[in-house]
């Protein structure tokens, strides 16, 4: 089995970027002398690590007339000259993984079954089947992600191909609710197999008291049992799927759990609880990695080769920024105006977008003075959030031009993960009170 190396944290300290760049030296030719096969997957339902490796990981590749991998045809190789074809990466599909999923226990539905059989719903609901449509229509959170994990750690074409695979994680939340889900599956399809032997049961009791074609002839009943059977060996494959990867989580001679953190109080107590909550569910830590650091002394004519070097790295470092944020903040303000001016959104009622620039804060704004700080420099005096910071006009007869001060009482902030949406709501809910 390959060496699997998983990379967690918070949103924003730069997984992808870690993850991704700790694949391309295992497999560059300067590390890589044994040609081994380095895969790097994303299971973050918000992919970038196609953009990280600046290649299109959403094109599919038609898999070899010898293999019947389901994840064959989404991995992609790299041709770039630094790791010589020995590096390969896919973004799991989970809403395909979940959807499989689903179908399978479609089979046991409630419905699916009083419908083929002819069986009382009450009947079947006394049995427990309502916890199969419970997770039919309400997956917990993460479930599509360890469906997705799960049949890429097991996929006989991954196991045999590559020597170290490396899992670029969702956010701390989405993770510890994804390495949660294995117990919690493994017992509820546990459950769902000694249901279908109570529910054999009762299929044969009806049968022989109502006859043997129930809602059809015996060629249909036949079929109506291998669905059933076949659905049962999908889930005793599943259940399989969860045992496998629980192992290979807590197998620490195949696995390590890379933290990526960065210096600030936010990261850094999140990557305290992720380190508590994988020790509690025997997960071993091996690295953390902690991102975004400032090297040197802040002094530029020090007589350390190696703090000026770092110094003068800095201040590059911060001359490009600049050039390359104000690169982005064009392109959105083009975007805004684009969307702005079509159709679609006028029609939906919708003002127009404005474009706020929020200065960076060289110290964490943590508590509600600080944060009344950055929304009386930002939102406050800002006449584009005058519509929230004043009281609400709900008179119909106002005359007020901005038909968003009329009623304006729901916010979303929303946005990548780590950009500053947590910092962004609180702000401006501490400025609006």
């Amino acid at each position: 089995s390959p060496r699997t190396v998983f990379v967690g944290g918070k949103g924003g300290v730069g997984k992808t970027t870690i993850s991704s760049s700790l694949a391309v030296t295992l497999a560059s030719f300067e590390y890589n002398t044994n040609n081994q096969k380095i895969l790097v997957v994303s299971t973050d339902p918000a992919h970038s690590l196609g953009d990280a490796l600046d290649v299109d990981l959403k094109q599919q590749t038609p898999p070899s007339s010898s293999s019947s991998s389901s994840s064959q045809s989404r991995i992609i190789q790299m041709t770039d000259p630094v790791t010589m074809g020995n590096l390969y990466a896919m973004e799991v599909d989970t809403d395909s993984a979940i959807q499989k999923f689903q179908s399978v226990l479609s089979s046991f539905s409630v419905q699916s079954i009083s419908t083929t059989y002819g069986i009382s719903p009450d009947l079947l609901s006394s049995f427990g089947l309502d916890d199969v449509s419970n997770l039919l229509s309400n997956p917990p959170p993460g479930l599509d992600e360890l469906i997705a994990l799960s049949q890429i750690l097991n996929d006989e074409y991954v196991a045999q191909n590559f020597d170290v695979v490396i899992v670029d994680t969702a956010p701390t939340g989405h993770t510890l609710r994804m390495l949660a889900l294995p117990e919690f599956l493994d017992g509820f399809l546990g459950k769902l197999l000694v249901l279908r032997q109570k529910l054999s049961g009762v299929i044969s009791m009806v049968q022989t008291f109502m006859g043997s074609t129930i809602n059809g002839d015996d060629e249909q009943n036949a079929n109506r049992k291998q669905t059933l059977d076949g659905a049962l060996s999908a889930i005793e494959d599943f259940r399989s799927n969860m045992n496998t990867l629980r192992q290979t989580l807590a197998n620490d001679e195949l696995t390590n759990f890379v933290i990526v953190s960065v210096p600030t109080k936010l990261s850094v107590n999140e990557s305290k609880r992720l380190l508590a909550e994988l020790i509690d569910q025997d997960i071993t830590v091996s690295d953390i990695v902690m991102n975004q650091c400032v090297v040197g002394d802040g002094h530029s004519d020090s007589d350390n080769d190696s703090d000026s070097d770092a110094n003068e790295a800095m201040m590059n470092y911060y001359t490009r920024r600049k050039a390359n944020q104000m690169k982005w903040v064009q392109q959105l303000e083009r975007t805004v105006d684009e969307v702005s001016s079509t159709p679609e959104y006028q029609e939906n009622g919708g003002g127009g977008i404005t474009l706020t620039q929020v200065p960076f804060f060289d110290v964490e704004l943590v508590g509600t003075p600080a944060l009344n700080y950055l929304g009386s420099t930002v939102f406050t005096s800002n006449d584009k959030f005058q519509y929230l910071m004043e009281e609400d006009d709900n008179d119909s007869n106002s005359n007020s031009s901005d038909d968003r001060k009329k009623g304006a009482k729901f916010v979303i902030c929303g946005g990548k993960g780590g950009v500053g949406k947590t910092t962004t709501s609180s702000s401006l809910a501490v400025s609006m009170a």
